[in-house]
C-alpha cells in the first residue's frame, strides 16, 4: 500500500509543480463538487423545473454520502498531507514537501473521496435528466446522439477535473478519487430504478432518517466497543495541517452525517407541508422562475449563518436544523409565499 501511496504523492507533486496556474480552477471544481453546492444551488433549480429530479438529487446525495461515511470507517484511508509525515517508506531521506491549502485539511478518513463520489452521483442524475427531457420532446435521432455524446463528455471532463483538484490539494490519493467516482455512479444508477422515493410518506422519511442516523452511530459505537478508534484522523489533521484554522469541525464525519440527515428530513417535511400542497395549483413558467430566484436568494442568506464549535453538541444540533430548513424553504416556504403573491395579483387584475 505504501508504494501506491507514494505514486499518489508523486502525482500530487507533479500537479502542484506544473499546474499551479490552474489553482483557482481546481478550487472551484472542489467547491462545485461539495454537496453543499448541490443543496443550495442545484436542488432549488431542478426542483422548480422538474420536481422528480430535485427529489432524486437529495436522495442520491444523502444516501451516497452516508455510504461514503461507512466506507471510510471500514477502509481507514490515509490522506496525502499527513501520510508523507508518518510513513517509513522514504527511510532516512526527507519526505516530499506537499503544498497545503485551506481546503486540504479534511478531518475524516480518505477513502473513498466524498467529493468525487458526490459529484459523480449528482452530475449523473443531472445529465440523465437532461437527456430524458430531450427524449420526451422527440428530437431527431442525430440531435439526441450529439447531445448524449456532448453531455457525457462534459460529465467525464468535470468529474476528471474534480479528481485532479482533490489530488492537487493533497486531500486524496488517485485511487481514492477513482473509487469515489465508481461508487457515486453506482448509487445514482441505483436510484434511477427506484420509484417509491417520489411518493414516500412523511412517516417513511422520518423512519429512514432515524434508521440511517442510528445505524451509523450504532456502527461507530460497536467498533468503539471493539477498541477501534474511528476518529483517529482528527488527531492527524490537527497534527499535520499547516494552519490550525484550516481544520474545521464541519468536515468531521458526524457533522456531515447530521447535515445530511437534516436535509433528508427537511425534504420530507417540505413535501408534506400544507404550503407545498397549496402551491401545487400554481405551475406557470413565471411562477417557477420566481421560486428559483427567491429560493436561491434566501439560501444564500441562510448560508451566511454559522455556528460556534465550542460546544460540539450544540454545533451538531444547529447544523441539523439548519440543513432541515434548507429544503423546507425551497419546497414549502417559497412556493407558498410566491403563490399567494401571484394569487393577489390575479385578483387585483380582475377587480
Amino acid at each position: 500500500m505504501d508504494l501506491l501511496h507514494s505514486l499518489g504523492v508523486d502525482l500530487t507533486l507533479y500537479l502542484q509543480n506544473n499546474y499551479s496556474n490552474y489553482e483557482n480552477i481546481f478550487h472551484l471544481a472542489s467547491s462545485l463538487a461539495d454537496l453543499h453546492t448541490t443543496f443550495i444551488i442545484f436542488f432549488p433549480v431542478w426542483f422548480h423545473l422538474r420536481q422528480e429530479v430535485g427529489i432524486k438529487l437529495i436522495w442520491v446525495a444523502v444516501i451516497g454520502d452516508w455510504l461514503n461515511l461507512i466506507f471510510k470507517w471500514v477502509l481507514f484511508g490515509e490522506r496525502p498531507y499527513w501520510w508523507v509525515h508518518e510513513t517509513q517508506f522514504y527511510g532516512a531521506a526527507p519526505p516530499p514537501v506537499l503544498q497545503q491549502f485551506p481546503i486540504t485539511c479534511e478531518t475524516g478518513p480518505g477513502s473513498p473521496s466524498g467529493h468525487a463520489m458526490g459529484s459523480a452521483g449528482v452530475w449523473y442524475v443531472m445529465v440523465t435528466a437532461v437527456l430524458s427531457v430531450a427524449q420526451e420532446r422527440k428530437h431527431s435521432a442525430l440531435f439526441l446522439r450529439v447531445m448524449r455524446l456532448g453531455l457525457w463528455t462534459l460529465f467525464c471532463a468535470f468529474v476528471a477535473l474534480v479528481c485532479m483538484s482533490r489530488v492537487y490539494v493533497a486531500a486524496h490519493f488517485p485511487h481514492q478519487v477513482i473509487s469515489g467516482v465508481i461508487s457515486g455512479t453506482i448509487v445514482a444508477e441505483m436510484f434511477s430504478r427506484i420509484r417509491w422515493i417520489y411518493t414516500a410518506s412523511l412517516n417513511k422519511y422520518f423512519c429512514t432518517t432515524v434508521f440511517l442516523l442510528c445505524s451509523a452511530v450504532g456502527f461507530y459505537l460497536l467498533l468503539k466497543a471493539l477498541d477501534v478508534d474511528l476518529l483517529w484522523t482528527l488527531e492527524k489533521a490537527n497534527m499535520w495541517c499547516a494552519h490550525a484554522e484550516w481544520v474545521h469541525m464541519d468536515t468531521t464525519p458526524f457533522a456531515s452525517l447530521l447535515r445530511n440527515m437534516g436535509t433528508l428530513f427537511g425534504l420530507g417535511l417540505g413535501l408534506h407541508s400544507p404550503l407545498y400542497v397549496a402551491s401545487m395549483k400554481s405551475k406557470s413558467t413565471p411562477f417557477s422562475l420566481g421560486c428559483i430566484i427567491t429560493s436561491l436568494s434566501l439560501l444564500q442568506l441562510l448560508n451566511t449563518l454559522s455556528f460556534s464549535s465550542k460546544s460540539t453538541l450544540s454545533f451538531y444540533l444547529l447544523s441539523f436544523f439548519k440543513s432541515a430548513v434548507t429544503p423546507f424553504i425551497v419546497i414549502a416556504l417559497v412556493p407558498g409565499s410566491v403563490s399567494v403573491l401571484f394569487r393577489s395579483k390575479r385578483e387585483q387584475k380582475y377587480l
